[in-house]
């Protein structure tokens, strides 16, 4: 019995221990629950490098501390996002010593905190349209870091009637057009080439050119066969076989500039109907000659007008060497007695002109361009109704023949005038 009762009283004693344990446990669980309730689990970014730490404490700088975060004079401690015993964020933004070169100037030693943008402005550094800077500007700061600002400077683009302003830089003009989103063709002209190197306040043009194809059928105007006749004289003439215009189709490239036509290009010509040559008879026979004799070329050629050339004029064929410019047009002819304009009167040499355009007492030198007249030395002296005409009958001058046959073989034709 004694023995019973004794290990009665073990298990009783083994059943006490065991209780009491299980109640330390319960009491110790409570205490781990109880302080696992009472931690925040808090972001600490220290110049954008983020850790994290479980902490108990509740102010900024202890938990800082805690972690081994020294704060210095010129550090800043971003707290705008810390609750205190929540979950959240603390921000440090260390100082660092760097320096700035603006613009080719002295470096200027700094003190910044966080981004280079932010330690720029902190610095009294603005950053305008198209400034350059070595780093990036959301680079965070560091020590000794070298930082280099390149300025921006204004080039003007002038396109389509309108001024564009673009600030880069640097660079080629190839990247100020692209930066002013301009499209350009090859045919379009540029007054700066393309890989030239930017510089301020640079001006560039750029002038549109278009080339649009017309196609137009005109006539084809038939040539003259000439016979001689010496029983006739230099002043009469007779058509043997009458000419006819053939028709032909022709395609022209007419080039426009800024949208206003500049010139056009006969690219191809078809003919559609052939021309028939007019025989055309002409005498040979002098008559008197009552406005003196005709100038001769060194070539040999003899020209229309009676006017002599001075001698400081020298010829390469038929056209003179040196001359102010040239006009290029259509030109008529006339005869018959009378005084000019200006009150001398005519003879070959003395033509009819467009005063607005040609001043009376211009000195030229004409010549046709299909090169069967030289006319010569003339002097502006006369005018005329064909000043009005227009289209297809435009009129540069009118030139005076000494007779009516010659008048009536010239006809109308595409001259050159070299103002001399």
């Amino acid at each position: 019995m004694a023995k019973i009762a004794n290990e009665s009283i073990s298990f009783l004693r083994s059943k006490a221990k065991l209780v009491m344990i299980a109640v330390i446990a319960i009491l110790c669980s409570a205490t781990i629950y109880a302080a696992a309730a009472t931690s925040d689990t808090i972001t600490v970014e220290v110049d954008g490098v983020s850790s994290q730490v479980v902490t108990m404490r509740t102010d900024a700088e202890e938990i800082l501390a805690q972690i081994g975060v020294e704060i210095g004079e010129n550090d800043i401690v971003d707290t705008s996002e810390f609750v205190s015993g929540e979950n959240s964020t603390i921000r440090v933004y260390k100082s660092h010593k760097f320096t700035i070169k603006d613009d080719g100037a002295e470096p200027i030693e700094c003190i910044g905190n966080g981004t280079v943008g932010f330690a720029l402005v902190q610095n009294g550094f603005t950053l305008k349209e198209g400034d350059i800077v070595n780093v990036s500007t959301e680079d965070m700061l560091s020590d000794n870091l070298e930082i280099v600002i390149t300025r921006a400077f204004d080039v003007k683009i002038v396109v389509d009637n309108e001024t564009v302003n673009v600030r880069l830089a640097g660079g080629k003009v190839s990247d100020a057009i692209d930066k002013a989103v301009i499209t350009i063709d090859d045919d379009d002209i540029i007054s700066v080439p393309l890989d030239s190197a930017l510089e301020p306040d640079m001006f560039i043009r750029i002038t549109r050119v278009e080339t649009k194809i017309r196609v137009e059928k005109v006539d084809m105007k038939f040539n003259t066969i000439t016979k001689k006749d010496n029983t006739m004289y230099t002043d009469q003439a007779k058509i043997e076989v009458k000419g006819v215009n053939g028709k032909q189709t022709i395609t022209y490239h007419d080039r426009y500039i800024n949208g206003e036509l500049y010139d056009s290009l006969a690219v191809s010509s078809v003919i559609d109907v052939q021309p028939i040559d007019e025989v055309k008879i002409v005498g040979t026979k002098k008559r008197a000659d009552s406005f003196g004799s005709t100038y001769i070329l060194p070539n040999g050629r003899k020209t229309i007008s009676t006017l002599k050339p001075p001698s400081t004029v020298q010829f390469d064929g038929n056209a003179p060497v040196a001359y102010k410019y040239k006009l290029v047009g259509t030109a008529s002819a006339y005869s018959g007695p009378g005084r000019t304009a200006t009150g001398k009167g005519v003879r070959p040499g003395y033509i009819a002109v467009n005063p607005k355009q040609i001043p009376y007492g211009t000195k030229m030198w004409i010549v046709s361009n299909d090169g069967k007249y030289v006319y010569g030395y003339a002097s502006a002296e006369d005018t005329g109704g064909f000043t009005k005409w227009t289209g297809s009958r435009a009129t540069i001058c009118d030139l005076y023949f000494p007779d009516r046959a010659s008048m009536n073989a010239f006809g109308r034709r595409s001259v050159t005038i070299y103002v001399l």
